[in-house]
Formats: structure tokens, C-alpha cells, sequence
């Protein structure tokens, strides 16, 4: 194998297929990164078997073939390469990466080892569909925020597609927290569960795209266009019944100008360090008091113009509840407009926070405190 591209090619396709490697597999191939040189195209790739991504970009080729080099040592070199032409060379148990003035040797993988699935299309392209990416992607950004972490259950780690005549329903919870809304015309109708962490780094790929392809098979999501392809593996499991969550009807709802809450919770929480409650308490019709306090260091009080909304809602004066902060804070960022609505069924029920875009919804529970 031996190609030649530039320093600036190179370092953009590597870093983005890096991103699905994991640095400690099971299997030591999966450390690396594949080369393979075909026809005067370059294609990477690099995955974690529940994440694949894969680049093809054209360069000078030499010598056609593969390799499989350390995707965490591959990405600090082409990272550092200075600007201009840089030349790839098998050498058998290296890859020479030169330069006008540099000169890399790495040691290769064994890239016989490297599963021979991830080298072969998976999909028949002819089913493929063309997929409009901004509503999918801006809907996934909001949703993916109440899903759990890697190394929670695996089924609330995901973004559940759960398809309604012609709309879908995006959900996604850690059981603390569910945010869902709705997309128009997807055009697939089996995509099932699907890893939030794998789905953001397709967004990150492809958000510059107005349109890509997508393609739907028994056990993956395919999303690719002519540089980039992603592959995310379908979660298996029963998504919980979420629809039943939702409170069957609110008592009151409070309106806040979304800017001012946000600045509040920021300075009133700064003694809370990301997870002491903050309580918010309503004095009257139109003042609401945020504070948190932290025994070890203090605390703090804001105070929020409010409106209450509700018919017959009668004196809600000295309602309490309180919420984590990052959770509380992470649902209001998103919503779309100026306006924050929070909708209250109870202190000991889960509150439905909204913007100004009704198809949104953010579930938060409350929490119990001390004071």
C-alpha cells in the first residue's frame, strides 16, 4: 500500500473515524484504524461494534492494499502533521508516514484479524431513502439530553423511534428525566431503538449535510453519503410505557422568561456544585424565589417575575418543589422561544417543562431534600 494526500485531507477523515474506536476493546484490532487503497480512493475505518464509521476520499495511489495502525497514535501524528503533501508507504510491519521534513514509522496491526463484516456493505442501496437532516438532527440534539449515560441499562441509553401514522414520537429517558418530541415524514418506519451516543456522533458528521441516505436493516441504522458512512446498532429490549408518565392534569403552570430563569439557576447554584436540589418556591402571583444551600458553603436566593396560568388555580403561595440543577437547567436550555413553561401536577409529581414549541416535552422528577 502507498498514497499520497495532504496533511489537511488526512487529519480531517482520521479524527472523525477515531471517534468510534474504542481505546480498550476486546479485541485488540479494534484499537485500530483500517486503511484500504482501491482505485485511487482512500477508505477508513473505525469502530466499537456498536458504532461503525467509515470515510473514502480521493488521493494519489501508488500501490494498492491495507493496514490497520493504533487509531489513539495514528490521530496524535496526522494531528501534528505540518501543512502540505504527506506520502503513506507499507513497509511490511510499519506504515511510513512522511512528509517534506518529517518522517513517521508505526507499527502495524495484524489486519488480517480485523472483522471481515465491517470491510463489506451490509445494505442493498437500492432500499436506501433520502433523509433531510435538519428537523431529524435538531430533534435528536433535544430528545438525546434525558438519555442514560454509557454504562447505564443499555435500553435507556438509547432514543426511541416509536412511529404514529405519519409522524414519529422520539423518546429517551434514564428514569430520572424523559424528553420527547415529534418529526414529520421519516422515511423509515423500523428503526426501533437506537444508541443516543452513536447518533450524535452521525450528527456531528453529517449536520453540514442538507441530505443524506439512510437505511434501515434488521439490526442497524445506516446513515452515509458520498465521504462518510455511519452504521448504529439497534438496542434490543421493551422501551418503557412512557406515554403513561405524563401527569393526566396540571393544576398550574408557571410562565418565566426563559434568559432570566436560566441566569438565576446559574448564580443560585453555584453553591450546589451539580448535585444539591434547588427549590423553587412560590411566593405569590408574581414572584418565585429559586435558592439552593449547601452546608459546607452557603447558599443563595433569586428572585424571578412569574405568571401563573390555570384556570380556577386558586392561592398557590409557598408551593415547593425542587429538582436536580443540571437536570432542571439542561431541559430549559433547549426549548425553543423566550418563554419557559413549567407545569406543575403536585410537589411530589413529575413537572412538564415547555417553550414556546408545544411538540416538545421535558419530564423532570422531583427530589426530596432536607430542609
Amino acid at each position: 500500500m502507498k498514497f499520497k494526500t495532504t496533511s489537511k485531507e488526512i487529519k480531517e477523515f482520521v479524527l472523525s473515524v477515531s471517534r468510534a474506536v474504542d481505546v480498550k476493546p476486546s479485541n485488540p484490532s479494534l484499537q485500530g484504524i483500517y486503511l484500504r487503497v482501491v482505485d485511487n480512493f482512500c477508505e477508513l475505518i473505525g469502530t466499537d461494534l456498536d458504532l461503525v464509521i467509515k470515510a473514502k476520499f480521493p488521493v494519489e495511489g501508488m500501490v494498492e492494499g491495507e493496514s490497520l495502525i493504533n487509531s489513539r497514535v495514528f490521530s496524535e501524528v496526522v494531528r501534528k502533521l505540518p501543512v502540505g503533501d504527506v506520502v503513506f508507504s507499507d513497509l511490511g510491519n510499519e506504515v511510513k508516514i512522511e512528509t517534506k521534513k518529517t518522517e513517521y514509522k508505526l507499527r502495524k496491526l495484524d489486519h488480517l484479524t480485523y472483522p471481515k463484516s465491517l470491510l463489506e456493505n451490509p445494505y442493498n442501496t437500492e432500499t436506501s431513502q433520502k433523509l433531510k437532516t435538519l428537523e431529524l438532527f435538531n430533534a435528536l440534539k433535544k430528545v438525546g439530553i434525558a438519555a442514560s449515560p454509557e454504562g447505564g441499562k443499555p435500553i435507556l441509553t438509547g432514543v426511541y423511534f416509536d412511529n404514529e401514522e405519519n409522524q414519529t414520537n422520539l423518546v429517551s429517558t434514564d428514569s430520572y428525566r424523559l424528553a420527547t418530541t415529534t418529526v414529520s415524514d421519516l422515511p423509515i418506519n423500523d428503526a426501533g431503538i437506537v444508541s443516543f451516543r452513536s447518533l450524535n456522533e452521525t450528527i456531528k458528521l453529517f449536520e453540514e449535510e442538507e441530505e443524506i441516505n439512510i437505511n434501515s436493516t434488521e439490526r442497524e441504522l445506516h446513515f452515509y453519503n458520498e465521504r462518510y458512512y455511519t452504521s448504529v446498532r439497534k438496542l434490543e429490549g421493551k422501551f418503557p410505557e412512557y406515554k403513561a408518565l405524563f401527569p393526566k392534569e396540571n393544576l398550574f403552570s408557571l410562565e418565566i422568561d426563559k434568559k432570566t430563569i436560566l441566569d438565576s439557576l446559574d448564580r443560585s447554584t453555584v453553591v450546589a456544585e451539580g448535585f444539591i436540589p434547588v427549590t423553587l418556591k412560590v411566593i405569590d402571583e408574581n414572584n418565585l424565589h429559586i435558592y439552593s444551600t449547601n452546608k459546607d458553603i452557603g447558599g443563595g436566593v433569586e428572585e424571578v417575575d412569574i405568571n401563573i396560568l390555570g384556570l380556577d388555580v386558586g392561592d398557590v403561595s409557598n408551593f415547593e418543589i425542587s429538582f436536580n440543577p443540571n437536570y432542571l437547567i439542561q431541559g430549559i436550555e433547549v426549548l425553543e422561544g423566550s418563554k419557559v413553561y413549567l407545569r406543575f401536577s403536585g410537589n411530589d409529581k413529575p413537572a412538564v417543562i415547555q417553550g414556546e414549541e408545544e411538540k416538545y416535552k421535558y419530564l423532570l422528577m422531583p427530589v426530596r431534600t432536607n430542609q
